[in-house]
């Protein structure tokens, strides 16, 4: 026999021998420590007693095993479980525990069953020391920060609280509990019965800093004055919202319906890469809120890649102390400041619907694209439409809107340093904001357009077919903006007391229709300002074109029509007003001589007579303008087809407002060089 045959013999033989012996003692030292924790159990409640039908110690396993526990506390409470296993590690560490069939009473002779669990698990747990607070055989406080462990699972939970309250859940699961650790977290059919009914199909959330979170917490709560006012509450509830860092969070199908009150489900809701410094994605899917007045749905909500966590950071810094009261502008500068940092790629909302008593509001579709400092923002927006049950019901409906082109976040940014405790000077404060925020950008090019506006109140209405806005600025300064109007209708409706709105009636228009085109361009380095109103048509009535040509610098203040037309700076180069004939002045005549008894030729006479004696009744009239009005007058009315009006003032060289202060009607009418004339319609 070889030597290593001899030796392996000798090993076997060996421990055989030894293991004998070993066994009884390792058994009998398992004991000990079994009937240790038993007494540690009892110890830590005192007054609690634990009885057992049998138990089991697996020498190798290191696993413990009691069949029908019960454990008895001196104020009633009873623990029951059919069977418990436990591999212990040290004093405060489990390697893993089961508990088949847990159940709770509050007192022994209880029918019901406080609370009961089919199955639990326990796997890796460790507690440091310090984690419970007991006292008087009591638990006072646990300190979930100093506890750890790999495994926490519930299986077929059910708490009855009360009579009439029932809570179930069909799992609970926490995998890698601990300091420094990213927890997942998981619950499935979560139902709770009453007053109210609640319930949640499933809640996940994975790779959450949770026993991080149970620090803060904890270190919050410990000092009393933080929870002793709202402010410091909210504060608080924000820090450690904007600490919280999660891979995942899902909730699919979560109900509550108030059995008085009111009804809300969400289908789905979505997080995904949640925490300081990350880019966020959020969905919601089927809201609903139904009580006994109002409805509210929403099919979806949709934000991509927003820095969710860093604006939670921000708004936890505004909040004041206690005693602080912010000012209205404080107050509009932290917001301006919030939007300015806040960024994601897209914001999308779909079949909004809120119904109230008799009133409504909708929207199919709203889209915000690139929000953020350095991003050209996109919107659109689709269907929306509002019944206000008022004046015989209101109606405002809206098929789309669209604009694009400009970096809104920059832009807020810069509204901070609007004082809205002094708005005297608003409309030169923001010119200058947009002038600085051309130079930060190099420049705008921003397109928008409003299609399908209507506005009904009763039988009368307000529509706007399209109206296209175009505005480029260049870093310079200098600008063009383009309106383009079409399709604007509205009803003539019976007002009592208007003269001109009684007319159209009388003349037969029931309702009015209007289209145009305006062009604005502004020259920096000249302060040139040109204005052009291109044929503001009004179908079947007539039409209306304008220019007007000035000297205009941006450093006044243009808060009101008379600062500007007094203020030196501001010249006037050239303006003129042409009105032309669509077929008002035919209905006129005619409504005229049937209202009056009288031909057509004698309606155009006194119409002329009213206007030469009103204009030589007014002592701002020259006479001189006076005669140039009346033959103006006479040759229009002799050919409204062919002929038209045209105002003009073009002075020989630009003239402010400021001088014309202390000069006669005259000698203001020969400064700005005003003519009124009747010229050919060239086809």
């Amino acid at each position: 026999m070889s030597k290593v045959a001899v030796i392996g013999a000798v090993v076997v033989i060996g421990l055989g021998v030894v293991g004998g012996g070993g066994y009884y003692y390792a058994s009998q030292q398992a004991e000990k420590k079994f009937q240790q924790k038993i007494e540690l159990i009892k110890n830590t409640f005192p007054g609690a007693t634990i009885t057992y039908a049998n138990h089991n110690i697996g020498i190798f396993s290191q696993e413990a095993t009691m069949d029908k526990v019960v454990i008895k506390y001196k104020d009633g409470e009873v623990y029951t479980a059919d069977k418990v296993s436990a591999v212990m590690g040290s004093d405060d560490d489990i390697k893993n525990l089961k508990i088949d069939q847990l159940a709770v009473k509050e007192k022994e002779t209880a029918t019901e069953q406080l609370f009961t669990v089919e199955h639990t698990e326990i796997a890796n747990a460790k507690a440091d020391a310090g984690w419970i607070v007991i006292e008087s055989g009591k638990i006072k406080k646990i300190v979930p920060s100093k506890i750890s462990f790999g495994l926490l699972n519930f299986q077929n939970l059910e708490f009855k609280p009360d009579t009439n309250t029932n809570i179930k859940v069909a799992q609970y699961q926490i995998k890698n509990y601990g300091l420094s650790q990213k927890s997942d977290m998981l619950l499935n059919n979560l139902s709770a019965t009453g007053r109210s009914d609640f319930s949640i199909k499933s809640f996940k959330i994975d790779q959450v800093n949770l026993a991080d979170i149970s620090k803060r917490q904890e270190a919050f709560f410990a000092d009393r004055k933080n929870y002793r006012s709202s402010e410091a509450l909210n504060k608080g509830l924000l820090q450690n919202l904007s600490m919280m860092q999660f891979g995942l969070l899902n909730i699919e199908d979560l109900q509550f319906k108030d059995k008085y009150g009111p009804a809300f489900q969400i289908a789905r809701y979505h997080t995904k890469d949640y925490g300081l410094d990350k880019k966020t994605d959020i969905l919601l899917q089927n809201l609903t809120v139904k009580d006994s007045r109002q409805n509210l749905s929403i099919g979806s909500f949709k934000i991509d890649q927003i820095n969710l966590a860093n604006m939670l950071k921000i708004q936890s810094e505004f909040v004041a102390n206690e005693n602080d009261r912010k000012s209205i502008n404080d107050k509009a500068k932290e917001i301006f400041q919030l939007l300015s940092k806040m960024q994601f790629s897209l914001l999308s909302i779909d079949k909004v619907i809120v119904e109230e008593y008799k009133s409504a509001f909708k929207l199919a579709h709203y889209q915000m694209k690139d929000y953020g400092v350095d991003r050209k923002t996109s919107q659109s927006l689709k269907d929306f439409s509002v019944v206000i049950p008022y004046f015989s019901k209101i109606v405002v409906s809206l098929a789309s809107f669209e604009s694009s082109g400009v970096d809104a976040a920059t832009f807020i940014g810069m509204l901070e340093s609007i004082d809205l405790n002094n708005l005297d000077n608003f409309g030169k404060n923001y010119t200058n904001i947009l002038q600085d925020y051309a130079k930060k950008v190099g420049g705008i090019v921003n397109t928008g357009s409003v299609s399908g506006l209507k506005i009904s109140f009763g039988k009368e209405f307000i529509s706007l077919g399209t109206l296209t806005t175009k505005s480029d600025m260049t870093k310079e300064g200098n600008s063009n903006e383009t309106y383009a109007l079409d399709g604007l209708e509205f009803s003539v409706p019976d007002v009592s007391g208007s003269d001109l709105l009684n007319a159209l009636k009388q003349m037969g228009y029931r309702q009015v229709s209007v289209s145009g085109r305006l062009t604005m361009q502004y020259q920096m380095n000249t302060n040139f300002l040109s204005v052009s109103l291109k044929e503001l048509t009004f179908k079947d009535i007539g039409a209306i074109s304008a220019t007007l040509q000035a000297n205009a610098p941006l450093s006044i203040s243009y808060d009101s029509p008379e600062t500007i037309l007094t203020n030196p700076e501001v010249k006037l180069k050239e303006l003129s007003v042409v009105m032309q004939n669509n077929g008002v002045v035919e209905r006129l005549l005619k409504s005229a001589s049937q209202e009056q008894g009288t031909t057509e030729a004698e309606v155009k006479e006194s119409i002329i007579a009213s206007v030469k004696e009103v204009a030589q009744k007014d002592k701002d009239i020259p006479a001189s303008f006076t005669e140039d009005l009346v033959k103006t007058l006479k040759a229009f009315l002799q050919n409204p087809q062919v002929t038209k009006i045209k105002l003009s003032s073009m002075p020989t060289s630009p003239i402010s407002g400021a001088v014309l202060d202390d000069k006669s009607s005259e000698e203001q009418f020969n400064l700005l060089n005003i003519k009124i004339q009747a010229v050919p319609i060239k086809h």
